[in-house]
């Protein structure tokens, strides 16, 4: 920079080098250049924040981490948990010797409840009015007996040598499976009517109080719990991190399954009447009737559903320049019955075909990915439990007490067993037998 003086007028020049002018002649903070930086800022931390708030919770993963990393899923023989691994798919693939239709005991377990049984090593646990029992799966003789305080309707898990049972007093047990003593003891704030799981250590289970809780499988200590909009009446499932649960409202909730924050919340209509199955890079679930599939790695942020209701509204109200708003986040198809009837049960699920009846009796093969239907079978009353798939064959129940085998890529009937009493809950298979409950009080081993 350089300097000159005019030594009549006392007036001063300034001179600036060139790098200084070509600095002043292109100004980097203009008004357009802030707006710009403005908007692109604000859009960065938009996306931050809706992503941030599906992070895992900091204090949760490091201040409320279960002691250990057992699970419920089953292994290869037994059948551990409701719907036998941790997404409730009632599939096992590998089965060569099928069961060939012959009855090999029964045995009268009293009044009846709707407790799945559970088989694990060579013994059965399931539960029974005002008892939870254990039983020898060669024979069907009682082991041990444990009084509870009203009738056991849902699924036992096991994991190791403890066994998980909910009651409707309240109280989430954890018990000794092979003595049947308490171990400990949770206290819900409503009936547990739900069949609880265990997945990396923390038992998930859900009461008619509209919470969901995860608690430390070792010691029963909250992990997490979260309020929901409805009362869970099914189990909840596990998938690819996530938690999968349909309340009484007609909701699904998604939620991260080791904090607990929610992730995405799909609205149907009328209750959900079972539970959620996902798989395939899809949940299934049964309501009003109808199977709902919905993409299982779908999220929304918060405020994103009462966003679209105002939308939707002024769309009705044909506001002037307001477009038709988007369908529901994460909604997939749905598949219907052809008949009057409707879908109440859960469905089971390979990779490449799902397999459910309804009401009225019939029962579908469809393909697992776009719902589209490939055969159907009429049984002689209606199906409301789920069904199972072992190899090649299906197996379901219907209300006139028939047990089916079918082939599970063309319908045929491989056998069908009268076992007497009205079949509503799904099927079991361990070691190379089927255990079917009876809504006569009887339980009964196929081989």
């Amino acid at each position: 920079m350089s300097e000159c003086h005019c030594r009549m007028c006392e007036h001063r020049t300034v001179t600036l080098p060139k790098w200084a002018e070509v600095g002043r002649r292109r100004m980097p903070f203009t008004r357009r250049r802030l707006g710009v930086y403005a908007v692109f800022l604000a859009l960065l931390g938009y996306l931050a924040w809706a992503h941030y708030l599906f992070l895992p919770d900091p204090v949760i993963l490091l201040f409320h981490r279960p002691a250990t990393q057992v699970t419920s899923d089953s292994t290869p023989g037994d059948w551990s948990m409701v719907g036998r691994d941790l997404q409730l798919t009632r599939h096992l693939p590998d089965v060569v010797q099928a069961p060939r239709g012959r009855l090999l005991w029964t045995q009268d377990l009293g009044r009846p409840t709707r407790s799945p049984p559970t088989v694990v090593n060579g013994v059965i646990y399931t539960g029974g009015d005002f008892k939870v029992l254990a039983l020898d799966a060669e024979t069907g003789q009682p082991i041990w007996a444990l009084e509870t305080s009203g009738p056991v309707h849902y699924s036992l898990a096991v994991t190791g040598t403890n066994l998980y049972v909910g009651l409707r007093d309240y109280r989430l047990l954890a018990l000794d499976r092979r003595t049947g003593e308490e171990l400990w003891a949770f206290d819900a704030q409503g009936p547990i009517v739900t069949s609880p799981l265990v997945g990396d250590g923390i038992v998930y289970f859900g009461a008619a109080d509209q919470v969901i809780y995860a608690l430390d499988a070792s010691d029963g200590d909250v992990i997490w719990k979260r309020e929901i909009e409805g009362n869970l009446r099914t189990s909840v499932a596990i998938y690819d991190g996530k938690l999968f649960a349909g309340d009484s409202e007609g909701n699904l909730h998604i939620l991260n399954a080791r904090t607990g924050q929610d992730r995405l919340r799909f609205r149907t209509p009328t209750p959900v009447s079972s539970a959620p199955v996902p798989t395939n890079g899809l949940v299934y679930f049964p309501s009003g009737g109808r199977l709902y599939t919905v993409d299982a790695g779908a999220w929304a942020i918060p405020g994103q559903y009462q966003f679209k209701k105002v939308w939707s509204q002024l769309w009705v109200w044909r506001i002037p320049g307001i477009p038709q708003p988007p369908t529901q986040t994460g909604g997939k198809w749905r598949f219907s019955t052809l008949q009057s009837g409707g879908i109440v049960g859960s469905p089971a699920v390979t990779p490449e075909t799902f397999y459910v009846g309804d009401s009225d009796g019939n029962f579908y093969a469809a393909d697992a990915l776009n719902g589209t239907k490939l055969w159907w079978f009429e049984a002689s009353a209606g199906i409301l439990g789920s069904p199972v798939v072992l190899g090649e064959r299906v197996y379901f129940g219907d209300q006139d007490g028939i047990l089916y085998s079918l082939d599970r890529n063309t319908g045929n009937v491989a056998w069908q067993l009268s076992l007497g009493g009205s079949i509503e809950v799904a099927p079991v298979f361990a070691s190379g037998r089927l255990y079917v409950r009876s809504d006569d009080g009887k339980l009964h081993a196929i081989e």
